[in-house]
């Protein structure tokens, strides 16, 4: 496609869209890419049936909700004349995505297949997050369910732990410690989230999902350190990539990009917090998986579904019988789903890349 469109320019059609959003129509208006894509197809199309709808009215006077009055029926066919070759644009650098992602995870399969890990494909060949009430073979439902979950796959795995934290140890951590209590003076108490601890060294992991309350986590890392003074220890703040602008605007000083590709916030509170976000660590258990690093066959199907899980829940990536749907699609609502999760293929291509060229 030769355009110089740019998905930013979708914000120009944003007022129009919005208004009729923001009206009494029972349509909520979704904040992020992901929801949109979560809802049934009949509700996805709900806001845009009901406007579409109207211009099929023989009636020469329309009045629908207080936020969109249309009193002239060719005013509103130049609304969508206007709207047509936007659209067309973007479905079609969508499609232009979605087939490149299908590439990609092709590839990824092949090399998977290749390799020495126990699967034969990749973790988003399959999808595992169904609709809202029925959302795969596990539901994980807080930061609680989340954290319990990395926390068993990094207690018996040397592979693991080194690869996230690049511990120079060839056995696991000594003990993984969840929800540990942190003692004040003042004789409140914190809880640290992850402990991982070796007999010298340790990490501390802050785990987050919706939770924007980054402002403990530095007095969380001095508690660690007071706590258990007998290591030394690194400290990680883990959240979904898509709070990094929430977080640069609550915390100080900012996020610190350093050149080797880490992530750092210098507190004079704790000293740095290395800065992760959850597709970091779905990277690092494919890495040990396609090494074939596996502690044992039931950790490497927890760790397979661990990664799916993340990659598909949180990070919003779209699993290949999706993005098969979006290259070759049945009906609207495939057609025009690569505009609504633009931005998420856009983050997925990049992370499909690095992941086949690391």
């Amino acid at each position: 496609m030769s355009s110089d469109v740019e998905t930013s320019d979708w914000a120009r059609l944003d007022s129009w869209f919005d208004a009729y959003l923001g009206s009494e129509s029972g349509v909520a208006a979704y904040r992020s890419d992901r929801d949109r894509v979560l809802r049934g197809s009949e509700q996805e199309w709900e806001a845009i049936d009901s406007v579409s709808q109207l211009g099929s009215s023989s009636e020469s006077t329309m009045v629908c909700r207080p936020a969109l009055r249309v009193t002239n029926q060719g005013q509103l066919a130049g609304w969508w004349t206007e709207l047509d070759s936007w659209w067309e644009l973007f479905s079609e650098a969508g499609h232009e995505k979605a087939i490149e992602i299908a590439d990609l995870l092709e590839q990824s399969n092949d090399a998977w297949a290749a390799s020495a890990a126990p699967f034969e494909t990749e973790p988003l060949a399959t999808d595992i997050t169904g609709t809202q009430a029925l959302r795969g073979p596990v539901r994980p439902s807080g930061e609680l369910d989340w954290s319990q979950w990395l926390a068993q796959l990094l207690e018996p795995s040397a592979a693991l732990a080194g690869e996230l934290f690049g511990v120079p140890s060839e056995d696991p951590p000594n003990e993984v410690l969840r929800e540990a209590r942190l003692p004040k003076h003042d004789g409140g108490r914190r809880r640290a989230d992850i402990l991982v601890r070796h007999p010298d060294y340790g990490v501390s992991i802050e785990v987050k999902l919706g939770d924007d309350n980054y402002r403990k986590t530095p007095e969380t890392a001095r508690l660690v350190e007071r706590h258990y003074d007998d290591v030394r220890w690194d400290h990680v703040l883990l959240l979904p990539k898509r709070q990094r602008d929430r977080l640069d605007t609550v915390v100080s000083p900012s996020i610190d990009e350093r050149p080797d590709g880490t992530r750092e916030i210098v507190w004079d509170e704790s000293g740095p917090v290395t800065v992760l976000y959850w597709q970091d660590i779905a990277a690092a258990v494919r890495a040990v998986l396609r090494r074939g690093d596996v502690v044992d066959d039931h950790w490497a199907a927890n760790a397979f579904l661990f990664c799916a899980a993340v990659e598909q829940q949180i990070a919003g990536f779209q699993p290949q019988p999706t993005i098969d749907r979006m290259v070759d699609p049945s009906g609207v609502v495939e057609t025009v789903r690569p505009i609504v999760v633009s931005e998420t293929l856009d983050e997925q291509l990049t992370y499909l890349r690095s992941r086949l060229d690391p």
